[in-house]
């Protein structure tokens, strides 16, 4: 007796493998089209805080003593960096950026250790925090 394939056998061998096909293609498996948001190339003793939709981008980073850290306003308004020596345990210098426009960066270089929480002075519901290990 020949074993004749007959079209149900073809259906469900179709749905299996555009099961497969999905299931594979969404795991991971296989080359990306997208790049996550969150890759940076960062320079060695540098970190790059980002100033967009009124939000410092990473909120908080730890950082090695010694690295300087940039912060780019890409946002439309205007934002100042302050030190909230007020919130945390601020330790070590102060640091405060001028009025930075759309396109601006202020760096500061953070020798101490300790944790230092920071804010925008024109908008002081942004607030992040800078750790130094």
């Amino acid at each position: 007796m020949r074993f004749t394939p007959q079209p149900i056998h073809w259906a469900i061998l179709i749905v299996v493998l555009v099961a497969f096909i999905a299931v594979c293609g969404c795991t991971g498996y296989g080359p990306s089209s997208t790049t996550p948001a969150t890759t940076q190339t960062q320079v060695p003793g540098t970190m790059t805080v980002n100033i967009q939709n009124f939000a410092f981008n990473p909120a908080s980073i730890t950082v090695p003593k010694g690295t300087t850290v940039t912060w780019v306003n890409q946002d439309s308004a205007n934002h100042e960096i302050v030190n909230d020596a007020q919130g945390s345990i601020a330790q070590g210098a102060l640091f405060t950026s001028n009025s930075l426009p759309k396109g601006a960066s202020y760096s500061f270089k953070f020798d101490n250790t300790g944790t230092y929480p920071y804010l925008c002075s024109i908008h002081p519901s942004m607030k992040a925090t800078v750790i130094v290990t």
